[in-house]
């Protein structure tokens, strides 16, 4: 992680939006006791933007980048109401410093639920010099070991609650473990009760047709897509008493 700490010449009184443009990495800074940016990520290379209003003058600032992946690029920019967008120069830069400091190291990820028993993952862990992850996804199945952050998709076998585990080690042995438990819906009970009803096949009839408030559950058949297919096998397995066994 890379540490920017200094002071800015603000050129006049007036509202000053900063944009921050970065590639593969989180961004945090301040202005005085102000906080325009706070853990904004970048996972392509975009811009994020935030506005405060500055008096003429010395201010001083903090910027925070850690570079998760893939190459590291930072530029801040700026403007205000008779000044369009330009990168801050150095002129309006004092004794700026670059330190690099330890970032501690903490797995987490987040989750979404997809068609059937779909599952994807995306990595959000943060640490410098992360060398491993292993996701283990509760099923039973062996650990998925990787040499670089990836956010890969789980298709579980039935539906049920796993305990899904995300542990990160970095190049000193240091390892941090994140876990949480997932649920995974019954295909078909769009309405979360834990069976399978008449009620499911009318909303799973109602997606099909109005394609609106569409429900991963619905994809009975596990074909990407909801159809009044998929409502006909709900039917077919509540009339068959699936529920009562």
């Amino acid at each position: 992680m890379a540490v920017w700490s200094g002071q800015m010449y603000i050129p006049g009184n007036d509202t000053y939006t900063f944009y921050v443009a970065s590639e593969d990495g989180t961004v945090d800074m301040k202005i005085n006791r102000t906080e325009l940016f706070s853990n904004c990520i970048f996972s392509d290379p975009v811009e994020a933007n935030s506005s405060t209003h500055l008096c003429k003058g010395w201010h001083n600032f903090t910027i925070w980048y850690h570079h998760t992946a893939g190459n590291a690029s930072f530029v801040l920019s700026w403007a205000n109401s008779t000044m369009s967008k330009q990168v801050v120069p150095d002129k309006n830069m004092r004794t700026p410093r670059t330190e690099l400091a330890t970032l501690p190291l903490n797995a987490f990820f987040s989750y979404k639920l997809g068609f059937g028993t779909d599952v994807s993952f995306t990595d959000l862990s943060l640490g410098d010099n992360i060398t491993e992850w292993r996701w283990n996804f509760g099923d039973g199945t062996p650990d998925e070991i990787c040499n670089a952050s990836t956010n890969p998709t789980c298709m579980y076998d039935r539906a049920g609650v796993y305990n899904a585990t995300l542990t990160v080690v970095n190049g000193t042995g240091g390892m941090s473990t994140h876990s949480e438990l997932i649920g995974v819906p019954i295909p078909g009970d769009v309405n979360h009760d834990g069976k399978l009803s008449a009620a499911d096949a009318v909303l799973i009839l109602q997606m099909a047709a109005c394609d609106i408030d569409i429900d991963p559950a619905a994809d009975v058949n596990l074909d990407r897509a909801i159809t009044s297919l998929d409502a006909l096998m709900v039917s077919q397995a509540v009339m068959k008493g699936v529920n009562d066994e």
